[in-house]
């Protein structure tokens, strides 16, 4: 079955095109189809925590990728082909790319985790007012 394009433009009456039922929160455009908005609600957000899930699928690929590349050195060491065979190809490819959405993944958190750092440590410095240049101990602080 295939999806048939939807123009927009043709509809009279372009107030009545998006519908917004606020009971349900769904936004239904023409034909049925459901928005963004509409896909959250239904899913329960589960593509906004996209993040949190990469780890899972590099971690469950690499583990693929590894047996995958197993298998195809069995089997290019019990047929000895020449050359690369198909199946250490794929898994080869696979690993590699496993591999690097786990290391992008450390990276993303680490950034982010220092950046989070530095952020609640401003805010805390911005609460000083006054500080004992000698002893290093704060005189006053702002309170809000």
């Amino acid at each position: 079955m295939m999806a048939t394009p939807v123009d927009l433009s043709a509809d009279s009456n372009p107030t009545q095109i998006v519908k917004y039922d606020p009971k349900s929160e769904t936004v239904t455009l023409p034909n049925g189809l459901v928005s963004v908005a509409g896909l959250t609600v239904v899913t329960g957000g589960a593509e906004l925590s996209c993040g949190s899930c990469m780890l899972a699928f590099g971690v469950w690929g690499t583990l693929v990728g590894l047996s995958v590349v197993l298998v195809g050195l069995w089997d290019h060491l019990k047929y000895m082909n020449s050359g690369l065979s198909h199946l250490l190809a794929l898994g080869l490819v696979l690993l590699l790319s496993s591999l690097s959405l786990v290391v992008v993944t450390f990276a993303l958190r680490f950034i982010m985790k220092k950046r989070r750092m530095m952020a609640r440590r401003e805010r805390a410095e911005a609460n000083l007012v006054l500080v004992n240049e000698y002893a290093e101990v704060v005189l006053k602080r702002v309170t809000v």
